[in-house]
């Protein structure tokens, strides 16, 4: 089919543009991403410090050691070169074209989010570890859905879940499909690019900055990145560590004229709250256990679905919130899911082990995690 160029029309539920919070928390995100490189930098700088603190018998048993933080600085900056282009024109991801014109006063007003486009330092104060954390993951994230380098694992994650799908409705004209916990957008748009319309959900801020700009923002332009160079642990080479990978590894323009993609910003049980009987499918890849309550994600699941639509999930059960103070976690096992699943009204067609499944793998690193998954199909009865 003929390309249409077309975007993925990214939006917030039910509202047209952000609340002051979420407005500051948006503002927050943006910040995060621009304090990369002197986060980055000043890691590098502390072990070049503890390097130079080696007696000078021990630091002559390391000749390369800075020339190789030089290498490393150079893979910061061109990380971080990167992240500049990604925050181009951020303040407009949730801004339809028309709201763009008529509130250019107000875009104005927030550019202090961005910042002077190329000052490269910006304060760390008010980030918590856990907002450059997510930094660093999104720039991972990347590996996975828009490189090659994450192909064998999007072939573990995604493959069965667009195999069950398309087994199922052959013709993908007028059918809907939901991916919650869309990430940065790779299994949406596979979606979308097969000809289905799809939405993807997805509740992180970071996300949906990086997965705007790869889908809306990268035509046929392609950044080489270095998702790598800011592990110091468990490195096999020097050269495992700053090697490159170049995203997206696919024109993300090439969907059908005939095909809705979207993204909806916001939390899944907030969004999809009143939703009934709207969705053929819902597609969740590494999704259940990012519950709360995953009683309320299936059964909000079940009403969204049209009679005769499918849950098709595949993943472990971590649990997001596991551990986390005040957080509410319900924390069961596969089998206490399954039944839940099947309490709701579900009818179970498949269930299979997906083992070896890799998250953000770092392929030539000493340290491997790997997910013992479980995949199923469930159908919501015609009546």
């Amino acid at each position: 089919e003929e390309s249409s160029g077309i975007n993925a029309e990214y939006g917030m539920a039910a509202k047209s543009s952000l609340e002051d919070e979420e407005k500051k928390y948006f503002e927050k995100c943006v910040h995060s991403f621009r304090f990369y490189r002197r986060h980055a930098l000043e890691n590098l700088h502390k072990n070049i410090k503890d390097f130079k603190a080696l007696s000078p018998r021990h630091q002559s048993m390391l000749k390369n050691f800075m020339n190789q933080q030089a290498d490393i600085k150079q893979c910061i900056e061109i990380n971080f070169m990167f992240i500049l282009h990604m925050l181009d024109d951020v303040n407009d991801i949730f801004t339809s074209e028309e709201e763009m014109h008529s509130d250019s006063d107000e875009a104005d007003s927030l550019d202090h989010c961005n910042g002077e486009k190329h000052r490269m330092d910006v304060s760390g104060e008010g980030l918590s570890q856990g907002d450059l954390d997510r930094v660093y993951t999104t720039i991972r994230q990347f590996v996975r859905d828009w490189s090659s380098d994450g192909i064998s694992e999007r072939e573990k994650c995604y493959s069965p879940i667009i195999k069950a799908v398309c087994d199922r409705y052959k013709d993908p004209s007028g059918i809907s499909i939901l991916v919650p916990g869309a990430g940065l957008g790779r299994l949406a748009f596979e979606f979308a690019a097969r000809g289905y319309n799809c939405e993807g959900n997805e509740f992180s801020i970071f996300m949906l900055i990086a997965s705007n700009f790869v889908l809306n923002k990268t035509d046929s332009v392609s950044f080489e990145l270095f998702p790598w160079a800011t592990c110091t642990t468990n490195n096999f080479s020097h050269g495992d560590r700053i090697r490159s990978v170049t995203i997206p590894d696919i024109d993300t323009t090439q969907i059908p004229e005939t095909a809705q993609f979207g993204m909806c910003a916001g939390d899944f049980t907030e969004v999809y709250a009143n939703d009934s009987n709207r969705f053929h499918v819902v597609a969740a890849s590494f999704f259940l256990d990012t519950a709360h309550n995953v009683i309320e994600y299936v059964e909000l699941i079940y009403n969204m679905l049209k009679p005769g639509g499918h849950l098709i999930s595949l993943g472990p059960l971590l649990y997001h919130y596991a551990g986390m103070p005040n957080q509410p976690s319900l924390e069961i096992p596969w089998e206490d899911v399954l039944s839940i699943i099947e309490q709701v009204g579900f009818v179970i067609e498949d269930i299979e082990d997906v083992n070896n499944v890799p998250y953000i793998e770092n392929g030539l690193s000493m340290l491997s995690v790997l997910y013992k998954c479980k995949f199923f199909v469930a159908r919501k009865p015609k009546s």
